[in-house]
């Protein structure tokens, strides 16, 4: 017994040992691991800063790289800009200096014709390359755009009548003003001559476009209420002039007496005008004007004539008018009485009859109803 109790105790003691020397075992085992791990974290920390360093390192050369490519398109921008500046700067000079050349060239123009105008207004006389004219000593009347080019060119051509070709046309450029004297740079130097001007002034301020507007507007011209016989005639012989400006004189005349006639305001002076059958308008107009004054003359002598007359109505419409108003307010007093009486009638055949809403019967309202209320009768009341 007390060896097995001794063999008992050496084996629990050599148990004993043995789970101490496990421990130790494990403590060792689990220092190891501990170290381990801790080398382990040094080396992750290790790589983390490694990538941060790399990673900062790759930013810094992409923005590097970027900041490279913007100087460079940069500098290939200003370059380009450069460049177009210079050519820009290039074209504004050639400008510039075909403005001088041209503005010389018209102060020049402007210069001889100054000085050939300035001859004509003392001496009437124009020199010219060997040979002297003798224009007329009339003042050539100046034209800028603002009146009639038709009107203009007839008062002109009637001042340069039998004057040369080249007299004319330097006294029509002397006479330019303002916008029309812009015309000039329509035309080359070398080849102006009077009929080539006349044609730009023509197309520039002339009205020959016009003449279908002029005809319509002439076709539709009447006599105005406060108009006189002179004013309606001086207009239809300027619109007659507008809408036809080539025709011949003859037949001016002959479209203006017709439509003097036709517009006139007074359809009696009208008709005694077209049977005389006048040839030119002033003779129209001349008749036209008796007749108005002899009118006029013949309705002041009826006006007296009239007023005597209406002296005699008068005092009878006074005898008669008292009797006869005290008759006809009678009769308009009872036909508002009748029209009432039937229009009342009216209304009231037009009412519906009562009826009361409790038992149904015409004759009585509700509030008067002799049945006592139900239910029934007041849900279907109400």
């Amino acid at each position: 017994m007390e060896d097995s109790m001794k063999q008992l105790m050496e084996m629990l003691s050599a148990m004993k040992e043995d789970m101490k020397r496990g421990q130790e075992e494990m403590k060792e085992d689990m220092k190891r691991g501990q170290e381990e791990m801790k080398a382990s974290q040094e080396e992750v920390k290790v790589s983390q800063e490694e990538m941060k360093e790399d990673i900062k390192a790759s930013q810094e050369k992409l923005l590097q790289e970027m900041k490279t490519a913007m100087e460079e398109n940069n500098t290939k921008l200003e370059t380009k800009l450069n460049e177009f500046e210079q050519v820009v700067e290039e074209e504004i000079n050639l400008v510039k200096d075909d403005v001088k050349a041209v503005k010389e060239e018209m102060n020049k123009k402007i210069e001889d014709l100054e000085t050939k105008f300035a001859q004509l207004s003392t001496t009437g006389v124009i020199k010219t390359e060997g040979t002297v004219t003798t224009p007329s000593k009339v003042k050539v009347p100046t034209f800028d755009g603002k009146v009639s080019w038709n009107t203009y060119l007839r008062q002109f051509e009637a001042v340069v009548r039998n004057w040369r070709e080249e007299d004319k046309t330097t006294s029509l450029i002397a006479a330019l003003r303002g916008e029309a004297l812009e015309v000039l740079r329509t035309i080359p130097e070398a080849s102006t001559n009077y009929a080539m001007l006349t044609s730009a002034l023509e197309r520039r301020y002339g009205d020959a476009h016009l003449q279908h507007v002029y005809q319509a507007q002439l076709r539709s011209r009447r006599q105005r209420f406060e108009e006189t016989l002179q004013q309606y005639e001086a207009d239809i012989s300027r619109m007659v002039n507008l809408a036809y400006p080539t025709a011949p004189a003859e037949v001016i005349e002959q479209l203006s007496v017709s439509s003097f006639i036709e517009g006139l305001r007074d359809a009696e002076i009208g008709q005694l005008v077209r049977l005389a059958r006048h040839k030119t308008i002033s003779e129209a107009l001349a008749q036209a004007l008796e007749i108005e004054a002899a009118k006029q003359a013949s309705r002041g002598t009826s006006k007296i004539r009239q007023v005597k007359t209406y002296q005699y109505q008068d005092r009878e419409r006074k005898v008669q008018r008292p009797s006869k108003n005290l008759v006809d307010s009678i009769k308009d007093v009872l036909k508002k009485f009748t029209d009432g009486q039937n229009s009342e009638d009216s209304t009231t055949n037009r009412r519906r009859p009562i009826r009361c809403w409790i038992c149904g019967v015409e004759g009585h309202v509700r509030s008067r109803c002799p049945q006592p209320p139900t239910e029934q009768n007041q849900g279907n009341a109400n």
